[in-house]
């Protein structure tokens, strides 16, 4: 692990799949000195969170350190000292952070010491409401809805043994945004799935391209990944799909996406095509691709009673289009030329069913970029999901 920073500002509240959380923090802000424990990110950076966090699709919340290496009575002054620098009533909330993940004393000691807090204040004639714990952390949701990183304040603590870190939280990730982007949307396609918003934008930070660099998503199915990258400033998409109603749903998303954020439609350049992927060089000029963002086709949908020779089956298909679909974006990837790619896995039992496809994609001319910390591939999946997403990063030799 490199060493830590000396001075860590700001922390990083990752969400479930932490990995792949602090991979697009490194991809966007190119890391060089942190300190990670799950989920906790600390790294030092003069970067504002609030103009930061819409930007990154794994990140539930950005605090700013106040104090580290605090002893218990520390920590309550300095909590104290924090709120009352806040104007007219004081709205307040607490989240503990511990490696033992002791949720019962965890909640235990945020609702003891936000009642002593609150009881201190109160003791000095302030007005204040402390915003009660149900569990140990607080939501987004609640920290949104009670203005926490507003007039009032949420301090993360961190429990390093006997003594602890402090920081107030200044955002939150977007939550309504999200969820309007992946359930609002006008194009749909609710049988096949879709692939959610917050990793789709994950991916297309992945690629470490400039914004003026042309993307093509040769999977687009409903315009996910192209349309968080047109949120993200990217001007120049292409998507391609084998079916009319993916690019009929892209269309209507991409248009869609421009009119909720006020994007001109002269700022970028979105240009669509009914194509299979085996079909792409005969209309994409060679090298004039910069960066692949895609998730396939990714097999039949599961019902939890396919056998495992079934799902071998699927698999030596799917590796199949991988291969074919690789063959056709070595010829029109730009040299250096990224390509971020899911891989789904298979449950059988207590087992993963994996597509096995590397080498050969490495024998056609890419080589593995591996993510944060070297982990390659990074896993995107729900507790109890059949399918799991594999995340890979290629780059053209």
């Amino acid at each position: 692990m490199p060493p830590q920073a000396a001075d860590p500002k700001l922390w990083f509240i990752l969400g479930r799949e932490s990995l792949l959380a602090a991979a697009e923090i490194d991809a966007v802000l190119g890391i060089k000195t942190y300190d990670f424990i799950a989920p906790i990110l600390k790294i030092a950076t003069v970067v504002e969170p609030a103009g930061l966090m819409p930007r990154l699709g794994g990140t539930i919340k950005i605090a700013r350190e106040i104090g580290t290496r605090l002893g218990a009575e520390e920590l309550e002054q300095a909590i104290i000292a924090e709120l009352k620098t806040v104007s007219g009533k004081i709205n307040f909330g607490l989240s503990i952070y511990s490696s033992d993940k002791n949720d019962f004393a965890n909640l235990k000691l945020a609702k003891e010491l936000g009642k002593a807090i609150k009881k201190s204040l109160k003791a000095e004639g302030l007005s204040v409401r402390y915003v009660e714990n149900r569990e140990a952390t607080l939501s987004s949701v609640t920290v949104e809805k009670n203005n926490l990183t507003g007039r009032g304040r949420e301090f993360l603590i961190q429990k390093n043994h006997i003594t602890f870190s402090l920081a107030k939280t200044e955002a939150v990730q977007p939550f309504e945004a999200f969820s309007t982007r992946d359930f609002g949307r006008p194009g749909r396609d609710d049988v096949s799935g879709m692939l959610p918003p917050k990793l789709a934008m994950m991916m297309v930070n992945f690629a470490r391209i400039s914004s003026q660099a042309t993307l093509l998503d040769p999977f687009c199915g409903s315009g996910t990944i192209l349309s968080e990258a047109l949120l993200l400033g990217y001007t120049n998409l292409i998507g391609t799909d084998i079916s009319e109603k993916a690019i009929s749903d892209t269309q209507k998303n991409i248009d869609w996406i421009a009119d909720q954020f006020n994007i001109g439609p002269s700022t970028f350049n979105c240009k669509l095509q009914a194509e299979p992927v085996e079909h792409i060089q005969q209309f994409l000029a060679q090298d004039s691709i910069d960066a692949i963002v895609a998730e396939p086709y990714m097999g039949k949908p599961l019902k939890g009673r396919e056998t495992k020779e079934e799902l071998l089956t699927q698999a030596s298909e799917l590796k199949k289009l991988f291969i074919t679909a690789f063959t056709n974006f070595y010829k029109v990837l730009a040299p250096e030329g990224v390509v971020v790619f899911l891989i789904p896995r298979f449950r059988f039992q207590n087992e993963w069913i994996t597509i096995n496809c590397q080498k050969e994609i490495a024998a056609l001319g890419f080589t593995i970029s591996p993510f944060f910390e070297n982990n390659m591939p990074l896993v995107y999946a729900r507790p109890e999901q059949r399918v799991a997403r594999e995340v890979w990063r290629f780059v053209k030799n």
